[in-house]
């Protein structure tokens, strides 16, 4: 099966700046250049600040379908066993942006992983930006030097349209689909799947996401489509359905299983 996990291009780093974006204060400094990442699932975009104790990485990630992007901070420290939701705040330049955001630790928990989401309109006013500010509620406080944004959203775009069309979203793409992929949630989430942060905050709300599909019936990706509110829940919702979810494949005019996505129903969390 072709991939296309082998693209990464590297963007330079430039010292310039941008006019018409207000500067926040002491912003760290970048020590690598941008990569950006052509995966089987999404499209990524990284680069490495500080060193030592200090070290972190921010990654830029868009969903498929262009409606939000998720911004990551990685620390080289030991994260929490359960990821916990937390308050925070993103600011390119124009004042912050309040938002909860997942913090928990890496595969092997010896990294610590503060996850954002913002809608797309706002990582619009990033394009311009001369920098950004991460805030977490009792956590990193950190505003951190951007450069050449326009270019690197202008790649995390061409990624996104690859993407699409690898996983058969275009229009050109839909039009092979003859059968869709099939699935059902039914009987898929248990009242112990309720994410205890939510519960201790009395949290409630409905969930869509976004999946894709390989030729295995696989769900090989996931993404909100529409968030509830509450990021302990949407994040709790993905990896239920990719741990647990099998679906029967999409099938082209000709009967072979293709690549393929799906939007999920409401998922609705209630106590």
């Amino acid at each position: 099966m072709p991939t296309r996990r082998a693209r990464a291009l590297a963007f330079a780093a430039f010292s310039q700046t941008f006019a018409g974006s207000p500067a926040l204060a002491d912003p760290m400094q970048p020590t690598k250049n941008w990569v950006v990442d052509y995966a089987d699932t999404e499209c990524d975009a990284s680069r490495e600040y500080g060193s030592g104790d200090d070290a972190l990485v921010l990654l830029i990630r868009p969903s498929p379908n262009g409606d939000s992007y998720e911004l990551l901070l990685s620390r080289p420290h030991h994260g929490p066993k359960f990821a916990e939701e937390l308050e925070g705040s993103v600011d390119f330049g124009g004042g912050p942006t309040k938002a909860w955001l997942l913090h928990y630790g890496g595969k092997a928990r010896d990294v610590n992983v503060y996850k954002f989401r913002i809608p797309a309109a706002e990582m619009a006013r990033g394009r311009n930006a001369a920098s950004v500010r991460l805030r977490v509620e009792g956590g990193p406080d950190v505003t951190l030097k951007l450069t050449i944004m326009a270019a690197l959203l202008e790649g995390l775009d061409k990624c996104t349209v690859d993407l699409k069309r690898y996983w058969n979203m275009d229009d050109a793409g839909e039009a092979r689909v003859a059968t869709q992929a099939k699935g059902s949630l039914v009987g898929l989430f248990s009242d112990n799947d309720y994410p205890s942060e939510a519960l201790m905050r009395g949290q409630q709300g409905a969930s869509q996401f976004l999946l894709l599909i390989d030729e295995k019936g696989n769900v090989a990706g996931c993404y909100v489509q529409r968030a509830s509110g509450v990021p302990a829940l949407d994040g709790m919702g993905c990896y239920v359905i990719k741990e647990r979810l099998k679906m029967t494949p999409a099938l082209d005019a000709q009967g072979h299983a293709i690549r393929s996505s799906a939007v999920t129903p409401p998922i609705k969390w209630v106590m």
